[in-house]
């Protein structure tokens, strides 16, 4: 069995798989996965994969390589055994639909096309090989209930004026909801209706029983085809869903969100992802399925090779007549992006699952579940073959699964000449990386690790690497020192890899140093800020504002920084630092401040800011009479989660803010050492955004806003106290 350890970060959580999963990726049984490999936690450091051309600065003598999934030999893993599922009552159970982990086991749901209209069926799995159809007793079928059917025609008919017959659920989209406060949403399930012709959502506490939102049945969530997918988006905290739109190419995709999954918006009300001049003429993008992935986005897009008709008007008899002389097969391509809207694939137009050889199951066409799902080291992706092409009436469907090493869309490799690259800039405060790779017989993979003029760091070339040779998908890549100098610790780095007859699919460098800690004390720092040069750069602040926004205060009493976000000037006279630190990191912040002017600020008082990258956001919120705590939905709008009526003028005071816990914690804020709020970290709206990490100063824009602040500081993966109350003037 393989267990992961959750609350972990960066290096740590991946490793924490190494003594649990065999150092070749061979195929074994596993255990529901505890931390999500696939998205991974919004805050977390998410691995640098190569479809990212970003995170290559140079290379020479490398390859880029895109690799297909691989067929499972049990294939077809589900196929149509059951008269309601299966001819000539049916078309046989294929996926356009949902597999999932829940509750310790694979869920599925899939569907087919029978005599009334598309069926919906679950099944579920404890090895992701052997499907065991449960009797529901919730759907007729000839007289008996004891089948798997969960959605299939209405009985009752909501809108008779609307109503087009052909089933409730075409694509079934389910989405687990377990930040939903209402135990009947625990899941979500998203549809197009073949019924009203459009858009559905439908609510369920256990993942079969649904009750449709009745006023989508007359209105549609958004305007759309009869093709959708849709997911939850962990980074952004929102619903996004791909529908079928068409461009001069013919069928395409279009994007919608929406931040409570009821309401939705088309960031451009047509195509984002389209055919192109890359692929042959008979090429249209039947649908696509995307997941997020390490923070970028993953997209499935179902290749229909079938030409389009080339001018006027759109009718049935002009598109069947176009199709003519096609091979009208349904290929799943690979795709990527970082905001869904721009979108890359592989130049050469390759098939991501290749469809089977003639007389397979899976001869005519793929269509894929909406995201893979985790098996120890490997993604398994899900997928409904047909043995004929789309538009035959007699292809039978039967599902399958395609699996892939994890992190393997696309390796950079070297054959027997060795080849290296040089990896982006970035805080590398241990010298350590995990390395997701694989070897020939002779090959191997270094590193070397480099300033940011590409020198190599004195102990850290070649030479002193621990050369990795095998296969794995989380080697410790490290160097026979064991930390950096003191001069260095703050300093960025970039990584030399060296690679020779190896691919190397993924890299994490190691991102925690222990518990870390900045503390600004004008009564001990003198007349150094905190953007001095002196401090580490990983340390060092930024300032905004304007000149005369920010001056010391010397005299009787504390010495203090009088900040000033002077209204109308653009300044938001506040300082700004970068932390690496995540949603299970435990932190402190705290301060000695005094409000003297709430000013004209009406939005969210006088903000210090703790926000991981793409992680949940807090701030120490305080206006003129009240302190509390505030959240920030996106970059607009922030939202005080909660406050208490105080003086905050009437001279300094402590503020202590406090995560521990982890993701499951809590946030807590004290004034003078008296704790006077605190709520679960759930309850944090999640950033979509980086940088910036930790703020503190008026930070009120074009508005007024003054604050005089003697200390200020921060801890990172420790909560002990800092500074101590103010003492009594």
């Amino acid at each position: 069995m393989v267990g992961y350890c959750r609350g972990l970060t960066g290096i740590a959580f991946l490793g924490a798989l190494l003594p649990l999963l065999p150092e070749t990726v061979a195929a074994a049984r596993v255990s529901a996965p505890a931390t999500d490999l696939i998205a991974g936690e919004p805050g977390q450091p998410w691995r640098r994969l190569f479809l990212d051309a970003m995170v290559v600065e140079e290379q020479q003598g490398l390859q880029r390589v895109f690799h297909a999934a691989s067929k499972h030999p049990a294939n077809p893993v589900l196929r149509g055994d059951r008269p309601w599922e299966s001819p000539p009552s049916a078309l046989g159970p294929y996926l356009y639909g949902t597999v999932m982990w829940d509750g310790g086991k694979l869920r599925m749901w899939y569907h087919t096309w029978g005599k009334g209209g598309y069926r919906n069926m679950y099944a579920e799995s404890t090895d992701g090989l052997h499907w065991d159809k449960p009797s529901l007793g919730l759907v007729e079928f000839e007289g008996s209930t004891d089948n798997n059917l969960f959605l299939t025609d209405s009985v009752i008919i909501e809108e008779p004026d609307l109503y087009q017959g052909g089933g409730k659920c075409h694509n079934p989209s389910v989405i687990k909801q377990p930040w939903e406060s209402d135990p009947a949403k625990r899941y979500a399930l998203y549809c197009y209706s073949r019924e009203y012709g459009h858009a559905r959502v439908a609510f369920s506490p256990d993942g079969l029983r649904w009750s449709f939102v009745p006023e989508t049945a007359r209105a549609g969530l958004f305007s759309s085809s009869d093709v959708l997918n849709f997911f939850h988006d962990p980074y952004v905290n929102r619903y996004v869903a791909t529908w079928k739109s068409h461009n001069r190419r013919g069928r395409a995709v279009g994007v919608a969100v929406s931040t409570d999954g009821l309401t939705w918006t088309k960031p451009l009300d047509g195509p984002v992802f389209v055919a192109d001049d890359l692929d042959p003429d008979a090429t249209q993008v039947y649908g696509m399925p995307v997941f997020p992935y390490q923070g970028l986005y993953i997209g499935l897009p179902w290749i229909y090779k079938a030409r389009w008709f080339k001018s006027g008007s759109y009718s049935a008899e002009k598109l069947y007549e176009a199709e003519l002389g096609s091979p009208c097969t349904m290929d799943t391509q690979l795709a990527w992006s970082w905001d869904l809207i721009n979108w890359t694939r592989p130049p050469a137009r390759e098939a991501f699952i290749p469809r089977g050889q003639p007389g397979a199951f899976d001869d005519g066409g793929i269509y894929t579940a909406r995201a893979p799902v985790q098996m120890g080291g490997e993604l398994w992706f899900y997928y409904g073959g047909f043995d004929g092409p789309h538009n035959d009436p007699k292809a039978v469907g039967q599902i399958g699964v395609a699996t892939l090493r994890l992190d393997g869309f696309c390796s950079m490799r070297a054959g027997r000449t060795e080849g290296a690259l040089i990896t982006r800039r970035e805080l590398l405060p241990v010298p350590e990386v995990l390395i997701n790779a694989r070897t020939g017989p002779y090959g191997y993979v270094a590193a070397e690790l480099l300033d940011r003029d590409d020198r190599v760091i004195p102990g850290f070339s070649r030479r002193e690497c621990r050369v990795f040779t095998g296969d794995s998908i989380g080697h410790r890549l490290s160097w026979s020192k064991p930390a950096f100098p003191a001069s260095l610790m703050g300093s960025e780095k970039k990584i030399r890899f060296i690679l020779r007859q190896a691919d190397l699919y993924s890299y994490l460098p190691e991102t925690s140093s222990g518990p870390r800690a900045f503390i600004w004390d004008l009564s001990v720092d003198g007349d150094k800020l905190p953007d001095d040069p002196s401090y580490r750069p990983d340390l060092r602040f930024r300032w905004t504002g304007v000149p005369g926004s920010c001056r010391l205060v010397s005299g009787p009493g504390v010495p203090y920084l009088d900040l000033h976000s002077v209204g109308g000037t653009g300044s938001s006279a506040c300082y700004f630092g970068d932390a690496v630190f995540g949603d299970a990191t435990n932190w402190c912040m705290e301060t000695w401040l005094r409000v003297v002017d709430q000013g004209t600020e009406p939005h969210y008082g006088l903000a210090c800011f703790m926000r991981p990258d793409h992680g949940r956001d807090v701030a120490l919120y305080l206006r003129e009479d009240e302190v509390g705590l505030l959240s920030s939905e996106g970059a607009w709008p922030h939202r005080v989660l909660e406050s208490v009526p105080f003086d905050t003028t009437d001279g300094f005071h402590w503020y202590r803010m406090v995560h521990e816990g982890g993701e499951a914690g809590t946030v807590s804020l004290a004034v003078d050492g008296q704790e006077v709020i605190r709520i679960p970290f759930t309850r944090l709206y999640v950033r979509n955004a980086s940088g910036d990490n930790v703020s503190f100063g008026p930070n009120a824009a074009d508005c007024e806003g003054r604050l005089h602040v003697a200390k200020f500081g921060y801890r990172l993966a420790a909560i002990d106290p800092l500074f101590g109350p103010v003492p009594a003037e």
